[in-house]
């Protein structure tokens, strides 16, 4: 055989090494996949990124953003839906905002503090629902309830307003 130009099989350890190679890169690239929304959070901030998913905390299924009757799109607004980044945390004026409206509806639950009572703390790194640390996930819970007694605060406030909420619950953190 070796005068004929054919080489011959290869080692059964060296197939076996290649396929398990193989099998390995297969699954550290499916792994990547699976993981980078998580790693990168909601992809905000990546060039051609796409705007994020808004989903239920409960079902997971897709969210209605609708807005209520008599309410605006801000700025603000419309920049959270492209990106999926809060774009009032660190400002003074919609902290102070934010800081009333969690006042008047969050604290009997959360504590004027974050640190919980009948709802859950919101200054340390627990959480039950995985999206919840991430400005998306933390409205998609306002927005649309969560399990307990989350219920949604769509009837209470506007989107503007729990954005402005979720700013200030961001400033309690330690």
């Amino acid at each position: 055989m070796r005068g004929q130009g054919i080489a011959p099989p290869p080692h059964p350890r060296f197939s076996i090494f290649v396929l398990s190679l193989t099998d390995m890169i297969s699954r550290s690239l499916w792994l990547v996949a699976a993981l980078a929304p998580a790693l990168l959070g909601s992809g905000a901030g990546l060039t051609g990124a796409a705007p994020p998913e808004f989903r239920s905390a409960l079902t997971n299924a897709p969210l209605d953003l609708a807005l209520r009757p008599g309410d605006q799109l801000s700025e603000g607004l419309k920049q959270f839906y492209a990106s999926g980044r809060n774009p009032y945390v660190g400002r003074a004026e919609a902290l102070a905002r934010g800081k009333e409206l969690y006042e008047e509806i969050c604290q009997a639950c959360h504590m004027p503090d974050g640190s919980g009572r009948i709802g859950p703390s919101l200054i340390d790194d627990l959480y039950i629902n995985p999206r919840a640390n991430t400005d998306v996930g933390m409205f998609e819970i306002l927005f649309g309830g969560a399990f307990g007694a989350m219920r949604s605060v769509y009837d209470r406030m506007s989107q503007d307003e729990m954005l402005k909420v979720l700013a200030y619950v961001r400033t309690l953190k330690k």
